[in-house]
């Protein structure tokens, strides 16, 4: 009779240790499964910050002679260039902020007026920090998403101040 008594006592530990280690193999699951969220968004992140920096750059290639507006008012403008004639496109959408899921963008200020650029509104901590090769050498070192700025750095004409001028090489 007393070997019934002691299995209960053994069947709810053993119960008790699988529901633990079920709880612990979900947690883990949950955690890679945000870590590849986070890893998706980041390489969005760098696909749409290139998309932008081709279009500040194109909208400044595009300047009609004697227009000085080189850097768009708005991001709206790159979607239909206001200083064409015709209908100019340099993006098909104004993507969302991958980080954030919203169209939240922080702007970069040209420094002549209008937009040069963008950065995501979120802070959070990067998982990639090093860029040794490619298109996003300028962001090595950088730990949080809202210092990842995407910019094309726009020539001055003769109405930039010395402060304002690119550096020659």
């Amino acid at each position: 009779m007393r070997a019934r008594q002691r299995q209960p006592g053994f069947t709810y530990v053993a119960l008790m240790i699988l529901v633990a280690t079920i709880g612990i193999a979900a947690m883990a699951a949950v955690q890679v499964q945000e870590l590849a969220r986070r890893r998706a968004a980041e390489a969005e992140l760098l696909y749409v910050g290139k998309q932008y920096i081709k279009a500040f750059l194109e909208y400044e290639l595009y300047t009609p002679e004697g227009n000085g507006n080189r850097a768009p008012a708005r991001l709206e403008d790159l979607l239909k260039d206001p200083r064409q004639s015709g209908v100019r496109r340099y993006l098909r959408q104004l993507y969302a902020d991958p980080v954030t899921g919203k169209p939240d963008w922080q702007l970069i200020r040209a420094p002549g007026g209008g937009i040069m650029g963008v950065r995501s509104a979120s802070c959070a901590t990067t998982i990639k920090h090093s860029f040794p090769d490619g298109d996003f050498v300028f962001l090595d070192g950088r730990k949080r998403y809202c210092d990842w700025i995407f910019a094309y750095v726009m020539a001055c004409g003769a109405n930039c101040s010395d402060a304002e001028r690119p550096e020659k090489d």
